[in-house]
């Protein structure tokens, strides 16, 4: 029997993390049909690396989140595009699904969508991409201004 569960540990440790492409029309849409309030951003995030969680074998180990205090400069979508003016603190909420770590970047500009509290705003990097994306293209900033503009909105496949 313990041979059993040595294999049975070593294949789920082998097992790679499966996610959809990350696609920011497709997170546009989940949390605009969350009933919770978000919002949308993009702009340089900073915050200390070194406070990262680290990924580990053994997923006892490992932490299901990390809060990071992150510093964001940069823009919020608006009726008018990506023109309101946004400088301020974020909670950023560093995710691990079991020994799969998000790994973002201070100094990086993102494209993030934030979820709005009474007393902060909350980014979310998870190790699949859904809700941060780095550098976004202007391609995607214009995908997601249409959805939120009430035009097309349809995820990349």
């Amino acid at each position: 029997m313990r041979w059993l569960a040595a294999l049975m540990l070593s294949a789920s440790q082998a097992a790679a993390l499966s996610c959809l492409p990350p696609d920011p029309v497709r997170t546009f849409l989940e949390v605009d049909a969350a009933p919770e309030r978000w919002g949308a951003a993009v702009g340089r995030l900073d915050f200390d690396e070194s406070r990262l969680p680290q990924s580990h074998k053994d997923m006892t180990n490992t932490p299901p989140e990390t809060w990071l205090r992150a510093q964001l400069v940069g823009r919020t979508l608006d009726t008018d595009g990506w023109t309101k003016p946004f400088q301020g603190n974020v909670a950023l909420k560093v995710q691990c699904f079991g020994p799969w770590c998000a790994l973002p970047k201070s100094g990086v500009t993102y494209l993030m969508f934030l979820q709005r509290e009474p007393t902060r705003h909350v980014a979310t990097a998870d190790p699949c991409g859904a809700y941060i994306f780095p550098n976004p293209s202007r391609e995607d900033l214009d995908r997601v201004y249409q959805c939120f503009a009430g035009g097309a909105c349809t995820p990349r496949q």
